[in-house]
């Protein structure tokens, strides 16, 4: 299981970005990258989204931020850092909670995700965070590494032939409806515990038990280059 960030996000999206019903939510990240579209479609295969990332490299593309495919002058906002937002799912999080070590200077959290038309609220959602603090962060081998891990977990060693996505090719042919039901995925007896530890004061018991089961997030700076 992961740990919860210590801070939640706050993202404002398009006006037009298709919240209810997505006709694109795969194909739109082809005009980034095949890499992109490939991790969208086996992220719904594993009960999550593909929001989008943030990096020096990339800018900040995905499903969530599409109108930035638009832009020509997206590369100007830079990110030092990098940052990717998959929409929560109990299989997901299992899978991040076995492998995310096998993926070099990331890390791997749970928290929440306000949405925003401008002064709007729009939704929230739970959602995993990956992130990497560091400005080397290669993000194209970790992109590759994560999506190969999403294969072998998806298809769990099948032939190339018997691998048949199902709910991508659903999702792009009649539509994904998005819904957002923030604790749906949650395990009361979990959160119970959870708080618990969080508000445990004595020195002793902590160390029994261990820190808190929130982790910092780490400091994500970015700046808009105006050419």
């Amino acid at each position: 299981m992961l740990r919860y960030w210590n801070s939640d996000l706050d993202l404002e999206i398009a006006s037009w970005f298709p919240f209810g019903v997505d006709y694109k939510p795969i194909s739109i990240n082809e005009l980034h990258s095949i890499q992109l579209e490939k991790i969208a479609a086996l992220c719904l295969e594993a009960g999550s989204e593909f929001f989008f990332i943030s990096s020096m490299f990339s800018g900040c593309v995905g499903s969530l931020m599409r109108d930035n495919f638009y832009k020509v002058n997206t590369r100007n906002n830079v990110g030092l850092g990098f940052m990717m937002l998959l929409g929560y799912s109990p299989r997901m999080e299992k899978m991040l909670g076995r492998r995310i070590s096998e993926c070099r200077d990331v890390r791997a959290g749970v928290a929440f995700c306000s949405l925003w038309n401008k002064t709007l609220f729009l939704e929230n959602m739970k959602v995993i965070v990956l992130v990497s603090d560091s400005i080397l962060f290669r993000e194209e081998d970790f992109l590759d590494d994560f999506g190969a891990m999403l294969e072998e977990e998806m298809f769990n060693g099948r032939k190339e032939t018997e691998k048949r996505p199902n709910i991508s090719y659903f999702a792009e042919k009649f539509g994904y409806r998005r819904f957002c039901i923030a604790y749906e995925t949650d395990d009361m007896t979990q959160l119970r515990i959870s708080k618990l530890l969080y508000e445990m004061e004595f020195p002793e018991t902590r160390q029994m038990v261990g820190p808190s089961p929130e982790m910092n997030f780490p400091p994500f700076l970015g700046v808009t280059l105006i050419l």
